[in-house]
């Protein structure tokens, strides 16, 4: 996750999309970070802009980029894979 103060959202690239479940946990680990961080600030600019931050973040200002494999955008980048099966049909659905 990146901090992007001049659009006030945090950035979560990952390989491919994630549940709304899974951007929560990220969010939630980052906001534990970000109180250790601000441990160890004095006042001043840089804690202010982690304030922003984890008000960004408490507010649920998360946008996720689908990075592909490399994390840079080249790629392909699954938003669905499938699972090998077995190869019997279990039920037709009638």
């Amino acid at each position: 996750m990146e901090w992007r103060p001049a659009v006030g959202s945090w950035f979560l690239r990952t390989e491919s999309p994630i549940s709304a479940w899974a951007v929560k946990r990220c969010t939630e680990f980052m906001l534990k970070v970000q109180a250790a961080r601000r441990l160890a600030l004095g006042p001043g600019d840089t804690r202010d802009d982690l304030d922003a931050s984890v008000k960004a973040l408490k507010e649920g200002r998360v946008e996720q980029w689908a990075a592909g494999p490399q994390m840079d955008g080249s790629g392909e980048i699954e938003v669905f894979r499938a699972t090998q099966g077995t190869g019997k049909i279990i039920s037709l659905g009638v």
